[in-house]
């Protein structure tokens, strides 16, 4: 009993170990993340995150074997964050101009919410490593390169539902929208006031109201409440077509099925029309 008692706890302890380990790495990817969007990738190393988390060295190390392996961690954590946070929630369901709008909204919501506790990864990194070679430098350049061709597909996008001027260059008009979501970005960092967002977003609808089509009202884009009253209205009438296409056929239908009767004699008048050609032949 006491040996069995022993090999059980041994065993319930190696089980506990083992689950622990996603849980772990978890936790140092997420205190990694904190450290780097506020201090840089120069700011991580194994002996600074075991202190923080209170570790020891060599239980860090067993997770990452170098510096580089986590710094590639913790990349790549980042960029999950990001699809996530914005890019993600743009592409769910939204198409044209609206996905353009959110793309933007959700890329100053990120900020607001302070998702990365500093701004390394979209100023800081890009930066330092735009023109370096290798494979730290270049997963923070794809980090980039997928932000800027997310932005530019949406703009194309709009033209092609004929929401945006399809006349409009789609590179100027990115760069003009990320020019707006950074400038805001730089005033909080130095005024630290939230209202750079609200007034970022009025830019951002000053900037789609010049390039949308006949096909959007001007007065959507008066107020941000305006332009997500629209969105809604939009939203609805999306729903109701289908519905009144459902709506029209069946109509047609019973339409061409009236006809259809009333074009056919009834019993009564076809025994007439017998009778008459019998009497004819005879």
């Amino acid at each position: 009993m006491r040996i069995f008692g022993r090999e059980k706890s041994r065993g319930t302890k190696k089980a506990s170990g083992s689950s622990k380990g996603p849980e772990t790495r978890k936790r140092i990817l997420a205190h990694s993340l904190r450290v780097a969007a506020s201090h840089g990738l120069a700011g991580l190393t194994i002996g600074r995150l075991a202190r923080d988390l209170g570790m020891s060295k060599s239980g860090l190390f067993a997770h990452f074997r170098s510096k580089r392996q986590l710094e590639m961690a913790t990349i790549n954590e980042a960029r999950m964050v990001f699809n996530s946070q914005v890019l993600g929630p743009a592409t769910i369901g939204h198409e044209g101009i609206e996905h353009l709008w959110i793309l933007c909204d959700s890329w100053l919501a990120h900020i607001e919410r302070r998702v990365f506790p500093g701004g390394y990864f979209f100023t800081g990194a890009f930066f330092e490593c735009a023109e370096r070679s290798g494979m730290i430098e270049e997963e923070i350049n794809a980090m980039a390169r997928e932000w800027w061709k997310s932005l530019k597909n949406a703009v194309l996008e709009a033209q092609d539902r004929n929401e945006i001027d399809p006349a409009s260059d789609a590179r100027r008009v990115s760069f003009d929208l990320n020019e707006i979501l950074m400038a805001a970005y730089w005033a909080f960092l130095v005024e630290k006031d939230g209202e750079v967002f609200r007034e970022a977003r009025i830019a951002v609808l000053t900037k789609l109201k010049g390039l949308a089509t006949s096909r959007i009202s001007p007065s959507a884009f008066q107020s941000e409440k305006a332009w997500k009253e629209y969105l809604k209205g939009k939203h609805v009438q999306e729903k109701e077509k289908p519905l009144s296409a459902l709506r029209r056929l069946v109509e047609k239908e019973a339409q061409s099925s009236a006809i259809s009767q009333s074009v056919q004699p009834s019993k009564k008048s076809k025994s007439v029309l017998d009778n008459i050609k019998r009497l004819t032949k005879s």
